[in-house]
């Protein structure tokens, strides 16, 4: 088990949300215990996924379900730990990562007998190569919830170690690794 105070760690945009929600009492005893030693940290691309996933479903969503979202979207806002910006280094990171695997490595996801659209599927996949930038250039553990994809950039960036000089390798932890 990873100690909660051994952090700061940095969130990806699922664990972050999962992390809120998860039903196994020891993460979830985890993160309290987290929480008692650190805030979140995120990359300002979560933020980006988060907001544009509230827009989403406010736009298809009937009125009455939009004063919910629109709740949900504000306290989101409101509980904001420490936000990374995207800065020039790590966006000169998360470019070296997106020409090393410039393809997503799992296929679109399928929801409700509908696959996600490529365009859709290669947006996700940039924005998992700039918070693994994030992670790598802030020198944090990240935090989340979607091995194959961060296992691909962490694969990629110990075959091409030069392209990341001063860059230690790219820490992960699955969120069910964590109790």
């Amino acid at each position: 088990m990873l100690d909660p105070a051994s952090g700061p760690f940095l969130f990806d945009t699922s664990a972050e949300s999962r992390l809120a929600r998860y039903e196994e009492i020891a993460v979830r005893e985890w993160f309290r215990g987290y929480l008692s030693h650190h805030i979140i940290h995120v990359s300002a691309v979560t933020v980006i996924e988060r907001i544009r996933g509230y827009a989403l479903l406010w736009r298809r969503a009937a009125e009455p379900r939009r004063e919910q979202i629109e709740r949900a979207r504000i306290a989101y806002l409101g509980t904001l730990g420490h936000v990374w910006p995207l800065d020039a280094a790590m966006g000169a990171v998360a470019g070296e990562i997106m020409a090393l695997v410039p393809q997503a490595p799992t296929p679109p996801r399928r929801t409700h007998q509908m696959a996600e659209p490529r365009q859709e599927r290669l947006v996700r996949w940039r924005f998992d190569c700039m918070i693994a930038a994030t992670a790598l250039v802030a020198g944090m553990r990240l935090i989340h919830n979607n091995a194959a994809d961060f296992e691909a950039i962490r694969s990629a960036i110990e075959r091409s170690p030069q392209r990341f000089p001063g860059l230690g390798p790219l820490e992960l932890v699955r969120v069910e690794a964590l109790a």
